[in-house]
């Protein structure tokens, strides 16, 4: 599997094959001291863990500390969202897949 170094990447790669594309997606918040929050409970100081892996060939990983591209990245995920089918995973199952 390829790791890519952009989410803009996954989302092009999309873009390019229009043949049903699946994304296993997992997105979750952390506080700097890596306490887990709810949207609710969102602060500043919040990091975005996202990672992303495309039809089993592109994945993507990357920790978002900045809130300007906390929410680029959000808009690119909801992007992804109307073009392919896009399942929600734990991060462990993302994981199990780029190790193979």
């Amino acid at each position: 599997m390829k790791q890519v170094n952009s989410l803009v990447e996954i989302v092009e790669a999309v873009k390019k094959d229009s043949n049903g594309n699946r994304v296993l997606l997992n997105q979750h918040e952390t506080s700097r001291s890596a306490v887990t929050l709810g949207d609710e409970d969102t602060e500043s100081g919040t990091r975005l863990h996202v990672k992303a892996v495309l039809d089993n060939t592109l994945y993507y990983s990357e920790v978002f500390t900045d809130d300007t591209l906390y929410e680029e990245a959000n808009s690119l995920i909801q992007e992804l969202k109307r073009l392919a089918e896009v399942e929600l995973v734990s991060e462990e199952e993302i994981d199990r897949l780029i190790e193979k």
